[in-house]
């Protein structure tokens, strides 16, 4: 049964990925190699048309590689079983030094594909894709390698699959919606700049603390109490408690406050339209019309019956 927990952690393992100080600047490249827009023209180009699907393509063509990694590794994790959890513990927390500390100089050799022309199709942008998963880029390579070893530990195929495939979600969607509004994200990118040193030192934090937690066994109980919460939880959501409807609704609005005092204060337009967003979903949360709190409670079960 795959945990919630588990799911969220690895698909968060993606949005530091895609995060990475030596990925997040060349976004634009890929852009620019697999859409045909300029980077260096991009405020004359507008909105590609092409550009949506062809990050899309890109976005499948790592995730095959990253899943087809998974099914082999777990395959090679069936004949280790018993140690293979303190073993990759042990891995893991060795990656999240280096990512904080840089002490492995060799996993800094990044191979790269170059390619002579663009793409003229979306099969070329999901081959670039390919290249770019079986790719090592000293980034992002920690946090992937972790994320296998984490996991394939157990030596189950579909699992394996399963959390691959969410960390590609979390590295993928992103990159999506960058390309959805390139232009802003060219913008935007150099604010970045000033944060991304931040991002390898969070990433080797958590990857320790994971780290630490195989090697100890407590992974498992910190699976087993949020399974016991979650599963109270979803008792409450479809109890029929007025709480129910009247805590979520409570929760919107705030939400609402916050971003409206922002928008009060920036004027802008995505602001007061996110905030608007939270105050329809409080009144429809009031109104029964609604129910946020089933609707969380149907998707954990679905994640537990996996």
């Amino acid at each position: 049964m795959t945990n919630v927990i588990s799911l969220s952690m690895t698909f968060c393992a993606g949005l530091l990925s895609f995060l990475s100080p030596c990925l997040l600047p060349v976004i634009p490249f890929y852009f620019s190699f697999i859409g045909g827009i300029s980077a260096s023209k991009y405020d004359q180009n507008g909105y590609n048309r092409r550009l949506i699907p062809s990050a899309v393509c890109f976005v499948l063509g790592f995730a095959t590689v990253f899943i087809v990694m998974s099914i082999l590794l777990a395959r090679m994790m069936l004949f280790f079983r018993g140690i293979v959890d303190a073993a990759a513990g042990i891995i893991i927390i060795l990656m999240g030094l280096h990512t904080l500390f840089g002490i492995f100089k060799v996993l800094n050799y990044e191979k790269r594909f170059h390619a002579a022309e663009r793409p003229v199709n979306l099969a070329g942008c999901y081959l670039v894709g390919m290249a770019f998963g079986a790719g090592w880029t000293p980034c992002i390579g920690p946090i992937l390698a972790s994320i296998l070893l984490f996991a394939g530990a157990d030596g189950e195929i579909l699992k394996a699959m399963r959390y691959l495939a969410v960390y590609s979600l979390g590295l993928g969607i992103p990159f999506v919606v960058c390309a959805a509004f390139f232009q802003s994200f060219i913008a935007k990118l150099a604010k970045l700049k000033g944060i991304l040193p931040l991002i390898p030192k969070i990433s080797g934090v958590l990857l320790i603390i994971l780290g630490v937690f195989m090697v100890t066994g407590r992974f498992q109980r910190l699976n087993s109490a949020a399974q016991r919460y979650s599963g109270q939880f979803c008792e409450w959501a479809v109890s029929g408690d007025i709480m129910v409807r009247i805590i979520p609704a409570i929760l919107f609005f705030a939400a609402a406050s916050v971003v409206l005092a922002f928008w009060f204060v920036k004027k802008k337009s995505a602001l007061g339209v996110t905030g608007g967003v939270f105050l329809l979903s409080a009144a429809l949360q009031l109104a029964g019309l609604l129910d946020s709190a089933g609707l969380l409670a149907a998707w954990i079960l679905y994640q537990q019956s996996l």
